[in-house]
């Protein structure tokens, strides 16, 4: 999905966005019932945890050495679940999160690639793709996540929901 503005080569040497410290783990990846049961099938061992009323994250075990936590998806070819990744994965860096009685879609400060794109670029984007999320959302409500500050809000929800 972010192909205009990112390669695949570019992610898949980063990774930033498959490891966890122990005070962001509130951003694994939010997983439907359809991706749980691919990453059941793919992965070996995987395991989950349950997230609202039909969401799922994996279930992050076993910090390397500097205390990092990797998504089990992540194998040295990039993401095991290919195109099928998770929804959260598939519009990284962009987030959707609760701001108040407002969804907003942010930008995670992290990604370094994106950052150095011009602003002009990633608000166009994001209002290409501004749909695709909140109609996600409207579907699948556990991957709304509450706003943390620090994420620039790119685009503010027109309707309160």
């Amino acid at each position: 999905m972010l192909g205009k503005i990112l390669s695949k080569s570019t992610c898949a040497e980063c990774r930033v966005c498959c490891s966890f410290d122990s005070y962001d783990l509130w951003e694994t990846p939010v997983l439907s019932e359809a991706t749980k049961n691919l990453a059941e099938d793919k992965i070996d061992g995987v395991r989950f945890v349950t997230k609202g009323e039909k969401s799922y994250l994996f279930r992050m075990e076993d910090p390397d050495s500097d205390g990092l936590y990797f998504c089990p998806a992540l194998t040295e070819t990039g993401c095991a679940l290919g195109d099928e990744k998770p929804f959260d994965c598939k519009i990284w860096p962009y987030r959707i999160m609760r701001l108040g009685d407002r969804r907003v879609i942010t930008l995670s400060p992290v990604c370094e690639s994106v950052a150095a794109l011009p602003m002009a670029k990633l608000l166009a984007f994001a209002e290409e793709i501004a749909p695709t999320i909140f109609s996600y959302a409207d579907e699948n409500p556990d991957i709304v996540k509450d706003y943390i500050d620090g994420h620039p809000i790119i685009i503010a929800e027109k309707n309160n929901k």
